[in-house]
């Protein structure tokens, strides 16, 4: 069975700015925002994507392991192109995938934090990443363990990473990462933090061992600009994260004209 990801950074640009609506900083409910599309887009001969022929697809034929160490292994992927011609792809998968059809390897958490005479602020994470050789700013994330929901490993991982206990209010399907070079998906789980809770007016993360995180609390309305004022050469920001600001920044703007 043939499975379709979406990007995650397009996933989540099109959950903030497209849908029709906005999840804003309230979440207790949906703001109904107008949006124009259209559903049909024509090309220039006057079709649709429904009035087409169908066009032939590439199909998986096989798949080996070239090489496996204790968190990736290197795969080689047999497939046929749509003219018919056999092709080889090299790409990684992590070894901790749950053993679960459709399942993702991992969750990143989009949570915001709501405290009462505060600004709504997005909760992140800084962090030294070895294949980067520098710091990034991300999303609070973790891998989900063998039998566990993406519900139960958000709730964890947020915990453990940042010391905050969060409500779950959306759970996307398994989304893609880098699919040009990696099979590696994860579920973007939407929160939020009630920062008056006794529970979080001290958050003590509880971090593995090799694990070194900087929680950051950055302003919903002016995440953008923040990152823009942090990035650099030794610093760089995750494509979600920054897609989400983008997305916030847009809407502003589609509200004010």
């Amino acid at each position: 069975m043939h499975r379709r990801f979406i990007n995650a950074a397009c996933y989540q640009f099109l959950r903030s700015e497209r849908l029709g609506y906005f999840q804003t900083s309230d979440f207790s409910s949906k703001k109904e925002v107008p949006v124009t599309c259209v559903s049909k887009m024509q090309n220039n001969q006057g079709e649709t994507p429904d009035s087409r022929p169908t066009q032939p697809q590439a199909t998986f034929i096989k798949q080996e392991t070239i090489h496996k160490e204790k968190w990736l292994s290197l795969e080689r992927v047999t497939y046929k192109d749509p003219t018919g011609r056999q092709r080889t792809w090299e790409s990684v998968e992590r070894t901790t995938k749950p053993n679960v059809h459709g399942s993702a390897d991992a969750v990143a958490m989009v949570t915001v934090l709501k405290r009462l005479i505060h600004y709504d602020c997005i909760v992140l994470v800084k962090q030294f990443r070895p294949a980067l050789k520098c710091n990034t700013i991300e999303f609070p994330a973790g891998l989900i363990d063998q039998g566990e929901s993406p519900k139960d490993a958000a709730i964890r991982e947020l915990k453990e990473e940042t010391g905050y206990t969060g409500t779950i209010l959306s759970v996307s399907p398994a989304l893609a990462l880098d699919s040009g070079i990696s099979a590696t998906s994860i579920n973007l789980v939407h929160m939020q933090v009630d920062g008056d809770d006794p529970d979080n007016l001290k958050p003590s993360p509880n971090l593995d061992d090799g694990e070194f995180i900087e929680v950051l609390l950055l302003p919903f309305h002016k995440l953008r600009k923040k990152l823009d004022e942090m990035a650099g050469a030794d610093l760089v920001i995750d494509a979600r994260v920054y897609t989400y600001a983008s997305a916030i920044e847009q809407y502003d703007w589609s509200v004010k004209k």
